[in-house]
């Protein structure tokens, strides 16, 4: 058995030799131990991988010191994305635009989501321009006798709402995300005497545990509008991805506020934030759209996951103690 992934900062290397004795001991006690693989001691000048992420102090004149720390994707980290979207490009010769972008958002969200609170903006921008060699090749292999011009009208232009990008691939209302879309948003800093295991702590844990929640999922969905997703099944009627995949959501009039349409369960329904832009691209009243909207209304699933489980526990926990 392994504890879980942890890093200890010290003074010296010497001290880092006795914490490290001293967690092993600690450890050894509860039946658990390192790992001898996974477990070394590095200068921060060097830097050390940890949780997909690169820890390291670099040169600058904007400190006194001259130096300072950033994190930053690891090399690992990235050469894993890659190869991910590597294998799914193979998978995908042959087939619909539609599908190359079903496939590929899910990929290019979740990862971009986990590394947005890190330094990751030229990173993002490299994988950006990965992708589009990528879906390049893919639009020549799928018509090799059209030229290069061909392809690129066919298949790229400024098609997300809002966005003053001119090479997006896709369709009207249906495109790829792209990495550096992804809002870099810095962690919540701990300052060094501030302990989780201080009783006195514990209202300064809470403020904290509420403001990195809502970096990392952007959005709450409402507890008094829960059923709302729930009835859709927690998917976007749109893109048909989780609304939980931290992108913002947006709760959506289908029959609009200025035809009257009113706020009722029966006329609102959760979109992802990229997903109503392009809903208002195509027209929100045409018939087709309304048709999709309100396929979307699907009855409460039986199986539901921990995290939702957990969250209405905790809606009807407040309503009682109300």
């Amino acid at each position: 058995r392994f504890a879980d992934d942890f890093v200890i900062l010290t003074e010296s290397e010497e001290d880092a030799a006795n914490a490290k004795e001293i967690t092993e001991k600690w450890l050894s006690e509860r039946g658990l131990k390192l790992s001898k693989e996974k477990t070394k001691i590095s200068h921060v000048s060097t830097g050390f991988d940890f949780l997909g992420w690169t820890f390291r102090k670099y040169k600058t004149t904007s400190r006194k010191t001259g130096l300072i720390t950033l994190i930053k994707p690891s090399q690992k980290s990235v050469k894993k994305v890659k190869n991910k979207l590597k294998e799914e490009f193979k998978k995908l010769k042959g087939v619909s635009q539609r599908e190359v972008i079903h496939k590929l958002n899910p990929i290019i969200r979740g990862w971009s989501n986990y590394h947005s609170g890190a330094v990751s903006k030229e990173i993002f921008s490299q994988l950006d321009n990965y992708v589009y060699w990528k879906l390049q090749r893919w639009g020549r292999r799928k018509h090799s006798k059209k030229s290069h011009e061909w392809v690129n009208k066919k298949y790229f232009g400024k098609l997300c709402p809002g966005r003053d990008d001119n090479w997006v691939f896709g369709e009207e209302g249906y495109h790829i995300n792209k990495f550096a879309w992804t809002r870099i948003e810095r962690h919540t800093l701990v300052t060094f005497d501030k302990s989780p295991d201080d009783p006195g702590l514990i209202e300064y844990w809470k403020e904290r545990e509420v403001k990195q929640k809502e970096k990392t999922a952007r959005s709450k969905l409402s507890s008094g509008r829960d059923k709302i997703a729930n009835r859709q099944g927690y998917k976007c009627p749109f893109c048909q991805q989780n609304l939980g995949n931290y992108d913002k959501v947006h709760l959506h009039h289908i029959m609009p506020k200025s035809l009257g349409g009113l706020d009722k369960y029966d006329n609102l329904i959760y979109l992802h934030n990229d997903c109503h832009h392009s809903i208002h691209a195509l027209g929100a009243t045409n018939p087709d759209i309304q048709q999709m909207l309100r396929s979307g209304m699907e009855k409460p699933s039986k199986t539901r996951n921990k995290s939702q489980k957990v969250q209405n526990r905790k809606s009807k926990k407040s309503k009682s103690q109300k």
